[in-house]
């Protein structure tokens, strides 16, 4: 599916203040978290005595800079990072890793990742440590039998936030070496609206700090396609986060509406090796 520039033409997501707080306090918005995290604790669970090959793998010397690795069968294979949503301020590696094991059993490599949250650290704080991560993980490649030349990032929520950024900021710096695909879940690419909501008490962002974080004012990563996947169901302010994205950044190939599905329930699909968004991202980086 297309990318959605026809919901806006703007290059910034707009929200009425008095709105913003329904279009980004999604708890309340999908009451039904809790049982949706407990199915994912469950699926995880359910995979990892047999897909999990190895846990809290670490980057860095903090608490949470630890990855789990899931390995795909063969020598060099591509590798998927998977970086997990909580408005940066909640989430776990242990709720989400069974979103591997379809990419597993196509032969691609998933490490899913941990990093420090808010408000001990700041949204600056976190993508530096996935840049680490990701250095780390080059620096592993051998022993990890991946191929550090493609490497994408898959990213939900503030995942598809981190994942698209430091996409943009690894395609800017000299030398560093760019990631295959981006695919940004229900991801937060314009944070000034976040402003006004009370998930900002723990974030603190203020009008300069969130336009220097937002992805949509970075120049877009000139070699690295861009997949932007949403949830049908999910608020107006997310679908409009998708539609700015591909009018600021060139490099959105592909826009996936998963259906029935809310900011949720929008992982299964991804996790179901016979869905139509889960194909796309295999075709993605195996084409």
């Amino acid at each position: 599916m297309p990318a959605p520039q026809s919901l806006t033409t703007t290059r910034r997501v707009l929200c009425p203040e008095a709105d913003c707080e329904a279009g980004y306090n999604l708890k309340a918005a999908f009451p039904d978290f809790p049982q949706v995290l407990q199915q994912w604790q469950q699926a995880t669970a359910a995979i990892a005595g047999t897909l999990l090959t190895e846990a809290d793998i670490a980057y860095g010397s903090g608490p949470l800079q630890r990855f789990d690795f899931y390995r795909a069968d063969g020598g060099a294979r591509p590798l998927l990072v998977f970086i997990h949503g909580g408005y940066w301020q909640g989430g776990d590696k242990q709720d989400i890793g069974f979103i591997a094991a379809p990419y597993v059993q196509a032969g691609i490599s998933v490490a899913v990742i941990n990093y420090s949250l808010a408000p001990q650290a700041r949204i600056e704080d976190m993508v530096d440590e996935v840049h680490a991560c990701l250095a780390s993980i080059r620096g592993m490649a051998h022993k990890l039998q991946i191929d550090p030349a493609r490497i994408s990032l898959m990213g939900h929520s503030a995942g598809g936030h981190l994942a698209a950024f430091v996409a943009a900021q690894l395609a800017a710096q000299p030398g560093a070496q760019a990631v295959q695909a981006v695919f940004a879940i229900s991801g937060v690419f314009d944070l000034v609206p976040l402003i006004p909501t009370s998930l900002n008490r723990a974030l603190t962002l203020d009008v300069a700090r969130a336009d220097a974080l937002s992805p949509v004012l970075q120049a877009g990563p000139a070699s690295t396609r861009v997949h932007t996947i949403i949830g049908e169901q999910e608020t107006v302010q997310f679908h409009l986060q998708a539609a700015v994205m591909a009018n600021c950044w060139s490099q959105v190939v592909a826009h996936h509406v998963v259906p029935q599905t809310h900011h949720y329930t929008v992982l299964f699909p991804l996790a179901d090796a016979a869905s139509r968004v889960c194909q796309a991202v295999i075709g993605e980086m195996l084409g």
